[in-house]
């Protein structure tokens, strides 16, 4: 027998904090010269098979969202086990202010259609062409085409599982 739902209404904030496992990845672009900066991002999706397209938010005040605008163009990459300080590290500063990939030592490779570099140790990425911005609050939803995917074999999905006790949670799938 099921046991009967006691379902009450909360904030839109305790809702999105109690809306977990999310997907964290890297959001990467350049700047005008070609320098690298990324942040890390929870809100992101697929959103077309075909043509291939994923969309993430990103805050209207950050730096990536500056580079993403200008550039035209984006990395999504997806870590690992392996990229959870890097993650922790892109998330908590600002790249305006501390060159991140210099901090972490996070391994970059060129990409084959998009000056934004892939992530070398990442489970995947993928290079995208911005299609469109929509204006989704405090955030810009960037859409972008997929233009090329990669793979590690074996690697693992990290997932945000939360804050638990203060500290942000992570687990590979």
């Amino acid at each position: 027998m099921m046991k009967k739902s006691v379902m009450k209404e909360v904030s839109s904030a305790q809702a999105f904090a109690a809306f977990h496992p999310e997907h964290a990845v890297f959001v990467l672009s350049v700047d005008r010269q070609g320098k690298p900066n990324g942040m890390a991002a929870a809100w992101n999706m697929k959103c077309s098979e075909e043509p291939p397209m994923i969309a993430v938010a990103v805050e209207k005040g950050a730096n990536t969202h500056k580079l993403i605008s200008e550039s035209r163009e984006f990395v999504i990459a997806v870590p690992n086990k392996a990229l959870e300080k890097g993650l922790l590290f892109f998330g908590s500063s600002r790249g305006s202010e501390v060159d991140k990939f210099g901090e972490t030592g996070i391994r970059t490779m060129k990409a084959r259609h998009t000056k934004t570099p892939l992530l070398a140790d990442a489970t995947i990425n993928f290079e995208c062409v911005l299609r469109n911005a929509v204006d989704a609050g405090d955030c810009t939803l960037f859409i972008g085409r997929v233009v090329a995917s990669y793979a590690n074999k074996g690697k693992r999905v990290l997932m945000y599982r939360g804050r638990i006790g203060g500290k942000r949670v992570f687990e590979e799938f």
